[in-house]
């Protein structure tokens, strides 16, 4: 049963499990599938932070697809057939009992030709929604480079208003005249909730560029300084992982109960 977000509070999402036997949603893993080197994981707290944003998605079950260059096709046991849109098998009894009369037969489609060559569209069998002026950036893993066979396009979808609506990706198959296979226990894409603000065209217009011969200033300077390591020890007070640590120290302040 979908929960709605709570007004207010910072980003909220609900995931409506509308395919019972689609994996839910999972938290995504701040070491990238375990794919992060040692060292990155242990020092990197950008990585960390970007691979651990947001949710990983699966697709509701495993597909074998075939693409020739011009058509895809898909498998059925043993046979091959021409892609054009085929839903989940026996949705219509998961589907129909509880949605209204006017969509009766309505569910969405599991996949989907459309109509690019190469081209589709897979659903992970859930809905999504979001807080009021929250959107859910759709997008390939991140720091997961998990095949080359097909590509993940992003897209931003505000599921505040369009909601709840049909999780999907669009793919666009790279490899031709050899079976790609999509497994249903394997996220497939990631999901990460974004302000409207952060994309908004007046917010995105209002940039500066500065020089460095006029417009920084001795804070900037030291400022900049702070970010950096250099060559001489002595100097140097910044440690490795020091980024790491000062994040974390202060997402825990963040995160503390106020009493």
């Amino acid at each position: 049963m979908l929960q709605s977000p709570a007004a207010g509070g910072g980003p909220n999402i609900s995931f409506v499990h509308a395919y019972p036997h689609a994996l839910p949603a999972m938290r995504a893993d701040q070491s990238a599938l375990g794919s992060m080197p040692t060292s990155a994981f242990q020092y990197c707290e950008a990585m960390r932070t970007a691979s651990g944003f947001g949710w990983y998605i699966f697709p509701a079950m495993s597909v074998e697809l075939l693409f020739d260059g011009v058509d895809t096709y898909i498998a059925h046991g043993s046979e091959w057939e021409r892609l054009t849109s085929e839903g989940l098998p026996e949705i219509e009894s998961w589907w129909n009992p509880y949605c209204p009369e006017y969509l009766v037969d309505m569910a969405p489609p599991f996949i989907s030709a459309i109509g690019v060559p190469g081209y589709i569209q897979i659903w992970s069998g859930l809905l999504v929604q979001t807080a009021k002026d929250w959107s859910a950036l759709i997008r390939p893993l991140a720091n997961v480079k998990n095949t080359s066979q097909f590509f993940c396009f992003e897209g931003i979808v505000e599921t505040d208003h369009y909601a709840p609506a049909p999780l999907f990706i669009n793919l666009r198959l790279q490899t031709t005249n050899a079976v790609i296979e999509i497994r249903a226990d394997e996220p497939l894409f990631q999901v990460q909730p974004v302000h409207r603000a952060s994309y908004d065209a007046q917010n995105l217009n209002a940039f500066t560029h500065r020089t460095l011969s006029d417009e920084m200033t001795d804070e900037d300077w030291a400022g900049y300084r702070r970010t950096i390591r250099t060559a001489n020890p002595i100097e140097d007070d910044h440690s490795v992982g020091q980024y790491a640590v000062e994040l974390r120290r202060r997402s825990k302040k963040r995160d503390k109960p106020k009493s």
